[in-house]
């Protein structure tokens, strides 16, 4: 088992000494030469990736509500299909889109705080939102236009208050 030291990592793995410090700073270390401490290769990428914010699991909690978002808006697309009344489709519609509004701004919020990289997070909200906007032409009988026209009216509308006029 081949071990290194933090400066030797940092070396290797071409980062800043510092920043491998601070991320080994907690980790027990895989064995002592000359009682120095050294670690095998894998914990310190995993350590580094930890510290930078990459390849972070999410929260349990945080996972569970975007999941439930997702799933109610998977489910609420699934049923609009079926809905008798091209009105009553439409209106639901409409629900449906503020739905997908308020699941973007979370996916965002959640790409931030895993400190995703902001373009990449970016390209992959926006594609996304496209992809699941064409769910609403058919059913609701809109054009394209119609669907971008709705859901820039429902985002740019203020948020409704939580405390009364």
């Amino acid at each position: 088992m081949k071990l290194i030291s933090a400066f030797g990592a940092a070396d290797l793995l071409e980062v800043d000494r510092q920043t491998v410090r601070r991320a080994l700073r907690h980790v027990a270390a895989d064995a002592y030469v000359k009682q120095q401490p050294r670690w095998r290769v894998k914990t310190v990428i995993e350590a580094v990736d930890r510290h930078l914010g990459r390849n972070s699991v999410p929260r349990a909690a945080d996972q569970g509500r975007l999941d439930a978002a997702f799933n109610e808006f998977d489910e609420g697309c699934a049923a609009l299909g079926s809905i008798a009344d091209l009105k009553a489709r439409r209106q639901e519609g409409r629900r449906l889109i503020g739905l997908l509004v308020e699941l973007d701004g979370d996916m965002r919020s959640d790409a931030r705080a895993s400190r995703e990289d902001d373009l990449r997070a970016s390209l992959r909200c926006d594609q996304h939102l496209r992809v699941a906007m064409r769910r609403f032409e058919r059913p609701c009988e809109w054009t394209h236009d119609e669907c971008c026209e709705i859901l820039d009216a429902i985002a740019s509308a203020p948020a409704p208050s939580i405390r009364g006029s």
